[in-house]
C-alpha cells in the first residue's frame, strides 16, 4: 500500500540523451532520482529535431532534463520550441559530472577528492531543486487558476476567456483556421431566482455550465463572462456544424435537469464565425455573437406571443364567450418559465 501511495507522488521526468553516448544521468550516477521521480528515457539521434519534438510533447513529462549529452545548440533551440509548445514545463539541463569526474581522474585530482566531493554534491542537489522548482510551478498554475477561473462553475472567467480566446485567433488568423463563437444565455434565471431561492439559481448555473463541458471538447474556450451569460470559442470543423452543437447542447440540456426537477433547463444561444480573410477583433465577434443571441431571443418572444393567441383565439371558437364551458375552471397549472 505504501509503495502505492508513493508510486503516485512520483514526478515524470523525461531524460533527454544522446543515443551514441553513456548517460551518467541514466547509468545510475544521480542515486537520489528514484526517490522523487518515474525517469523515462528518450535516447535520440539530433538530426531529427522534430521528431524528438513530437514525443516529449506526447510523453506529457512534468520535468524535461536535456543530458549533458546533447550538444549545446541541440539544447537551446530544443528548449525554445518546448516552451513554445509547453510553456508551464519546468526544463533543466544536466551538468556533465561524468565528464568532469573523468578529467578529474586524469589530472590527478580524484585523489584528493576535489571533483569527486564538488561535482557529486552538485548532483545530489539537482533532485532537491528539480523537487522545489516543480513545487514552485504548481503553485503559480493554482494561483493561476483562481485567478482565471469562475468559482461556481470551474469554467473560465471573462478574464481567462479574454486571454485564451485572444491567443486562439491570433493563432487562427496566422494559420488561415475559421473559428465559431457561440454567446448562450440561460432562460429565466430571474424567475428561478424569484420562486426558489438564489441557491437553487446557483444550482442551475452549475447544471448549465455541466451542460457546456459535455457538449463542448476540452481544448475548446468555454467561460462563463457573468451571471447567466456562456461563452465558447472553437475551431470550425467538417461534421461540427453550429446547427448541431447547438442541437447537442440543447439535448444535454433536457437529460441534466431530470423529471424531478421542477422547471426545465433551456438557453439561448447566439453565434457568430470568425473568417481569416476578413479577420476581427474579438471584442467585433463577441459584439456580433451577442447580437444573435437577441436577435434569437426577439424571434422567440414573437413566437410565443403567437402562439398564445392562436390558442386563445382556439379556445374562443371552440368555447364562445358566456357559454357554461367557457366559466368552468382548467386544471392548476404552474405558470411556464419565461425565456431570456
Amino acid at each position: 500500500m505504501k509503495n502505492s501511495v508513493k508510486k503516485k507522488t512520483l514526478l515524470k521526468a523525461l531524460v533527454v540523451s544522446d543515443e551514441r553516448q553513456n548517460s551518467w544521468f541514466l547509468n545510475g550516477g544521480f542515486h537520489e532520482a528514484n526517490d522523487i521521480m518515474d525517469v523515462r528515457a528518450l535516447r535520440v539521434n539530433m538530426q531529427d529535431f522534430h521528431s524528438i519534438l513530437r514525443e516529449i510533447v506526447q510523453q506529457t513529462p512534468d520535468v524535461l532534463l536535456l543530458d549533458s549529452t546533447l550538444s549545446s545548440p541541440f539544447v537551446a533551440r530544443m528548449a525554445v520550441y518546448v516552451r513554445d509548445k509547453m510553456p508551464n514545463l519546468p526544463i533543466f539541463t544536466l551538468p556533465d559530472i561524468h565528464g568532469a569526474l573523468i578529467r578529474g581522474a586524469e589530472t590527478g585530482n580524484t585523489a584528493k577528492g576535489n571533483v569527486t566531493n564538488s561535482d557529486l554534491a552538485t548532483a545530489d542537489t539537482i533532485a532537491q531543486t528539480i523537487l522545489y522548482t516543480h513545487g514552485r510551478l504548481g503553485l503559480q498554475r493554482t494561483l493561476l487558476q483562481m485567478v482565471l477561473r469562475d468559482d461556481l462553475t470551474d469554467l473560465h472567467n471573462r478574464r481567462g476567456f479574454i486571454a485564451l480566446a485572444t491567443q486562439q485567433l491570433t493563432w487562427a488568423r496566422d494559420s488561415g483556421q475559421h473559428m465559431v463563437m457561440f454567446f448562450a444565455d440561460l432562460d429565466g434565471l430571474k424567475w428561478i431566482n424569484d420562486h426558489y431561492g438564489h441557491g437553487e439559481g446557483d444550482r442551475a448555473i452549475s447544471l448549465a455550465a455541466a451542460c457546456i463541458k459535455e457538449t463542448f471538447r476540452k481544448f475548446d474556450v468555454t467561460a462563463r463572462l457573468s451571471g447567466d451569460e456562456f461563452v465558447a470559442l472553437i475551431m470550425e470543423e467538417p461534421g461540427r456544424s453550429a446547427e448541431t452543437i447547438c442541437h447537442r447542447l440543447k439535448m444535454n440540456l433536457a437529460d441534466c435537469t431530470g423529471a424531478e426537477n421542477p422547471y426545465k433547463l433551456s438557453m439561448s444561444v447566439g453565434v457568430a464565425h470568425f473568417d481569416p480573410d476578413r479577420p476581427v477583433t474579438l471584442q467585433e465577434l463577441m459584439k456580433q455573437a451577442d447580437a444573435e443571441l437577441y436577435e434569437h431571443k426577439r424571434r422567440d418572444r414573437f413566437a410565443a406571443s403567437d402562439d398564445r393567441r392562436l390558442t386563445a383565439a382556439a379556445h374562443e371558437l371552440k368555447n364562445p364567450s358566456g357559454s357554461p364551458a367557457s366559466r368552468t375552471p382548467g386544471p392548476l397549472r404552474e405558470p411556464a418559465m419565461p425565456r431570456g
